[in-house]
């Protein structure tokens, strides 16, 4: 079960008619100075601002809900137009120029040391391509996933060094190696470090620490991404503003910014617009390559496009081979060289999506035949040889099914485990990682996300001391809510009113895709995509529709039925039909009309019961069912098949206020054998089980549970 309460974002009236105004009047003023000098008279002027009005109304309601309310702030973001920042208002940024143009004086060979990862990668290119174009000497490293792990090494430290290098210029990384700059600096290797992470207490002794989130940085923006620091060292080193730099290697910025899931917001905002632009027309051979390889060539690029299409490609050859390879093809200038490495790392991205499935399905049979761990606070699992690249998607797939943390961990022939672990919003998986940090070799990361190194032989422990602290520190946890921008209705949305939220584009982190709520709308269709794998749904709000597609939603898996009144969550597009442009949707989530939070809420109680937590006396009151609820619940499983993995509509069946006492009575009937959970296709359904003799729900361990307490 991972019910989750919706939220709608309170609306200011009177910000709306304000803001659907300006909007309209500036767009007004814009086609009337692009008529090429035609005369608008007073009536095609006032009709014109009649028909803009209409259509940011939409467009107006997001800004309002997301507390932009101001007018001229509301314009400012819609033009995407905030000034960069002067680059030599990071905090030792001087000192890395300095040393640099020194370097390029003397003929010395600088040493760009970047990260596996996309914005590693992207930040090594874009700082090596720039000090090649200043006449630098200058080579590039990458780390090796599993060779070398993350960040700054000694053994790569010394390997530069045997070379004849004198001076190392970190990107993405460097921030946290502090043993590894005083090792640098006993071999006379100088250091600069340019990194974007949460710096420790203390920083490592370099020729500069160049990093916008040190507590001494005096510059106004700490959003950047490590391509995004680089871009600002390339700037100051050129001595011109940031927004000049933007037509030479703002795409490459712009990809790192996306891809590490930075807020757009702010100057992200500035780069990654003009850096998606500069990407739709590339000069780049690599860049174009890739494109073409995700049939994005000739098409828009957008930031979703980036995060679905490019990253995950440019990410493989750290997961999977080497992120060499990636770097080649960013840097390559020969089309058809740039065209075979756009292949091999689609080629090695499809290795890494047939490795994340395996491991996936291991998973799903590791819980099928131990489904005690289905009832963990914090599921830890693990098996032998699984790809270390891939177990953090694995976690974090995870995490979206069972909705609370997962580490999943792999051990090697040697017996030691590598773990990678991905949390959910309320709980601190590092500071639960922590707290048995005597069992483990060790652990790094943050609230979210978190690694561990662990001996094989202390995984049950380390399962059993994951599960005391999780039920000490956090015994019911609950779900954030899914946060919707709007309500709307059908009737009155039209295919230019969405249009116009593109300019709220590029769409990511803090700045998230808009979120409609479509309230009483009837089911009227379901219709399988791809074979089966999807949904498309045609929902009807009155004398309107839409048809909206659910992804990863099976139609067998779907717990409704055509004809049933339901809420959506979803987003909306215009997609070009043969028949002209249409409105479309993509389904977030459904639940059944008019459902409130205390669904989520009683729901977060059953599960922390069936886990063991204590409840308070008010808790247990609320979700005990009494025997006559029992016996309500076991005659309408007996007379329609319901759904077992989402039991919402069942619930909403026998009233929402009940939610707690009717999943309690639903595990007693299962508990004590009345019912079961048949697979039937890739969905699950309860069915009552032929009756081998008296049963008495009483004995229920659930029950018992609530009446110990």
């Amino acid at each position: 079960m991972n019910y989750r309460a919706w939220e709608l974002k309170p609306l200011d009236r009177t910000a709306v008619r304000e803001l659907t105004a300006a909007i309209a009047q500036q767009t007004t003023e814009e086609l009337e100075y692009n008529a090429l000098g035609e005369e608008w008279t007073e009536q095609q002027y006032v009709a014109t601002l009649a028909a803009q009005q209409k259509e940011s109304a939409l467009l107006a309601g997001i800004l309002a809900a997301r507390g932009i309310t101001d007018p001229d702030e509301a314009l400012t973001l819609l033009a995407g137009e905030e000034e960069l920042s002067d680059p030599e208002l990071l905090t030792d940024m001087h000192k890395a120029c300095q040393r640099i143009w020194q370097a390029i004086d003397n003929g010395e060979t600088i040493v760009v040391y970047g990260d596996y990862d996309v914005d590693g990668v992207t930040a090594t290119a874009l700082l090596y391509q720039h000090l090649k174009g200043m006449g630098a000497t200058v080579k590039c490293m990458l780390p090796s996933r599993e060779g070398d792990g993350y960040g700054l090494s000694k053994n790569a430290i010394q390997s530069i060094h045997d070379k004849g290098c004198q001076l190392i210029v970190t990107v993405d990384n460097g921030i946290s190696a502090v043993e590894e700059a005083e090792f640098a600096a006993q071999l006379g290797v100088d250091l600069i470090i340019t990194d974007h992470h949460l710096p420790p207490e203390q920083l490592p002794k370099a020729v500069a620490v160049v990093d916008p989130r040190r507590e001494d940085d005096t510059s106004p923006f700490k959003g950047l991404c490590g391509a995004g620091v680089a871009f600002k060292l390339c700037a100051a080193l050129d001595g011109c503003p940031a927004e000049e730099m933007l037509d030479y290697c703002g795409d490459l910025a712009a990809v790192g910014t996306v891809a590490d899931v930075m807020p757009l917001t702010g100057e992200n905002r500035t780069l990654v617009k003009a850096g998606l632009r500069q990407l739709q027309q590339t000069d780049r051979p690599g860049m174009e390559a890739l494109l073409e390889e995700v049939g994005l060539a000739g098409k828009p690029v957008t930031a979703e496009n980036v995060s679905y299409a490019i990253a995950p490609r440019i990410n493989a050859a750290g997961r999977m081979d080497s992120a060499v390879t990636a770097l080649q093809l960013v840097l390559c200038e020969d089309p058809d060289r740039a065209a075979e490495l756009a292949h091999k790392l689609n080629q090695i991205n499809v290795q890494r999506q047939e490795t994340e499935t395996q491991i996936f399905q291991a998973v799903q049979q590791q819980l099928e035949q131990q489904p005690d761990c289905l009832e963990d606070r914090v599921m830890l699992l693990w098996g032998r040889d699984w790809h270390p690249g891939v177990i953090g998607i694995v976690a974090s797939r995870m995490v979206e099914r069972t909705g609370r943390p997962v580490i999943i961990v792999t051990v090697d022939q040697q017996g030691e485990g590598k773990g990678s672990g991905r949390s959910v919003q309320g709980f601190n998986l590092h500071a639960c990682i922590g707290s048995c940090a005597d069992l483990l070799i060790r652990y790094g990361g943050h609230a979210m996300a978190a690694g561990l190194l662990v001996r094989e032989e202390n995984l049950p422990e380390l399962r059993r001391r994951l599960n005391d602290w999780a039920a000490r520190e956090c015994p019911v946890l609950h779900t954030p809510p899914l946060c919707c921008d709007l309500a709307i209705h059908l009737d009155r949305i039209t295919v230019d009113s969405v249009r116009r939220l593109e300019q709220l584009a590029p769409y990511g982190a803090e700045n998230p895709t808009p979120v409609f709520l479509l309230q009483n709308a009837v089911l009227d269709g379901v219709y399988p995509v791809s074979e089966g794998k999807h949904s498309r749904l045609r929902l009807r709000q009155g004398n309107a529709s839409i048809y909206a597609v659910w992804f990863g939603m099976a139609p067998e898996q779907l717990p409704y039925a055509t004809g049933d009144v339901v809420d959506a969550a979803l987003n909306l597009s215009v997609y070009d039909a043969p028949r002209g442009a249409q409105l479309s949707g993509r389904i977030i989530d459904l639940h059944p009309a008019g459902l409130g939070s205390c669904t989520a809420e009683q729901a977060a109680l059953v599960q922390a019961l069936r886990r063991g937590a204590p409840l308070t006396p008010d808790q247990k009151t609320l979700i005990t069912p009494p025997r006559s609820h029992i016996i309500a619940v076991y005659r309408e499983l007996q007379a329609r098949r319901w759904h077992a993995e989402d039991m919402q509509p069942l619930c909403a069946k026998l009233g929402e206020e009940n939610t707690g006492k009717t999943l309690v009575a639903v595990t007693a009937l299962e508990q004590v054998g009345l019912i079961t959970a048949a697979q039937r296709g890739s969905a699950k359904f309860w069915e009552l089980v032929p009756s081998t003799g008296k049963k008495n729900i009483a004995d229920a361990p659930v029950l018992k549970c609530l009446e110990g307490m």
